[in-house]
């Protein structure tokens, strides 16, 4: 009985259908024959099987645990130590040449506190700006040099390596 009534609701809507889209479907029967599809079976084909309603769906008895989707573990990438001992060799030398070579020479910060003398113009290094400014004091002991900002007129100390002369 209910599989007629199925059959008997299929039919009504396949002919509502039918009235709808009448152009439409002339074109569509003109398609599939240019195609080469038979158009009476691509409507049975179209159609979606159903299993009877009658026959319920097996369901799993409430012992069997259920398995969820788990993401495969990625392995880990490897990770390196440091540079390949080639390379860490190479820049320990140079890292080495340098120090040496700015141990050796004299600093030109030494000679360069003889230079500043009170009223002087230079330029001082502060942060990622360089400042035009004027001597005030110069501090042997320390090794600094207090200076009066051209812009704005404050004083500012900084050690003998961030000041050059203007």
């Amino acid at each position: 009985m209910q599989n007629d009534m199925k059959s008997i609701i299929q039919a009504a809507v396949a002919e509502a259908v039918e009235q709808a889209m009448g152009r439409q479907m002339e074109l569509l029967e003109k398609v599939a024959q240019f195609l080469g599809i038979e158009s009476g079976s691509a409507r049975v084909a179209s159609a979606p099987k159903r299993t009877p309603a009658s026959v319920p769906a097996p369901k799993r008895p409430s012992t069997v645990p259920v398995r969820k989707y788990v993401r495969p573990e990625v392995a880990p990438k490897p990770t390196r130590a440091g540079p390949s001992p080639q390379k860490s060799r190479v820049r320990a030398r140079a890292r080495a040449a340098g120090r040496t070579a700015t141990a050796a020479t004299p600093s030109p910060s030494a000679e360069a506190s003889a230079s500043f003398k009170e009223g002087q113009e230079v330029s001082y290094k502060q942060g990622r700006g360089t400042f035009p400014a004027k001597v005030k004091a110069v501090n042997e002991e320390a090794k600094t040099v207090t200076v009066e900002r051209v812009g704005d007129g404050k004083e500012v100390v900084r050690p003998f390596e961030k000041v050059t002369p203007a």
